[in-house]
């Protein structure tokens, strides 16, 4: 209910009042939209690729005022085989990049003797935040994981950087919860930062 004013004033107020309101409402909605960009476009939750965000903005928009509400996570949209996968892969980069670490010599050694150990150091706790998150969110284990996992023959920078690449496709197949990709994010800058100093830090 708007305070009592003067006669000219009350309609204002309430109509700003109402105004600001209205828009904070909204503003909250956006914010809590899953709208995130990945190399094919900007994806709202499992829904795109959009061309740009405020095409994704307007689909999740108009399904919100057309009364649309999150479904709550099931077994059936989790695919188990591709987080299986994922996690192992990653937590097989750690031994990896040890290897190369203990491996490196020659012009540039130094630098990169000590991205690698700061990569394999940090990947562990990243992807198990990952894992954790997913098994959190979906009241599930991971399992079962692949029994086996090759070495690379790649220099160290080839194979972080096909790492990277890995990520940017696979985590299209993890839940598309933002908490979850958020935790996929760090494990992207971890090895993107890893690419950076191996490149460009001799």
């Amino acid at each position: 209910m708007c305070p009592t004013g003067s006669a000219n004033r009350p309609v204002v107020a309430c109509a700003l009042a109402s105004g600001d309101n209205t828009k904070s409402k909204t503003q909250k909605k956006e914010n809590e939209m899953p709208i995130r960009h990945t190399d094919k476009g900007w994806m709202w939750g499992t829904k795109g690729p959009f061309p740009t965000k405020t095409k994704a903005l307007q689909v999740a928009r108009a399904a919100h005022a057309n009364g649309y509400q999150q479904e709550e996570n099931s077994m059936e949209e989790l695919d188990m085989g591709a987080c299986a996968e994922f996690v192992g892969a990653l937590l097989h980069s750690a031994t990896v990049t040890h290897f190369y670490h203990l491996q490196v010599q020659g012009a540039g050694a130094d630098a990169a003797h000590r991205a690698l150990a700061a990569y394999y150091d940090g990947i562990v706790e990243a992807v198990d935040a990952v894992a954790e998150s997913i098994q959190g969110a979906y009241d599930t284990i991971i399992k079962p994981y692949p029994p086996m996992f090759a070495n690379s023959t790649d220099e160290p920078l080839a194979y972080l950087k096909k790492l990277r690449d890995y990520v940017r496709t696979k985590r299209e197949a993890l839940p598309q919860d933002s908490e979850i990709q958020n935790e996929v994010d760090a494990v992207a800058t971890l090895i993107n930062r890893t690419c950076y100093r191996l490149e460009r830090l001799k």
